[in-house]
């Protein structure tokens, strides 16, 4: 849809997503989450439990993807073999 005198009213409604968060409740939040993570008792999970608990962890554990120069990347590699 083109932008236009039209489209433009939608544009400018106001958003219905709501307001965010105040930081008291985002730090109220991360408190019992935090207790939450540490009051359970992996060693009392079977395997099951273990996967889906390192599943839903590891996106906050890992590093996120980044980009990679290519250009940096050596294309010509000397090997010495010693005997």
């Amino acid at each position: 849809m083109p932008f236009n005198s039209e489209s433009a009213v939608f544009g400018g409604q106001t958003s219905k997503s709501g307001k965010s968060l105040s930081q008291e409740i985002k730090y109220q939040l991360t408190n019992v989450a935090e207790d939450l993570i540490k009051s359970i008792e992996i060693t009392s999970l079977n395997d099951r439990d273990k996967i889906a608990y390192l599943k839903a962890i590891m996106p906050f554990i890992m590093p996120k993807n980044e980009s990679i120069d290519f250009n940096q990347i050596p294309t010509e590699f000397q090997i010495e073999i010693i005997k």
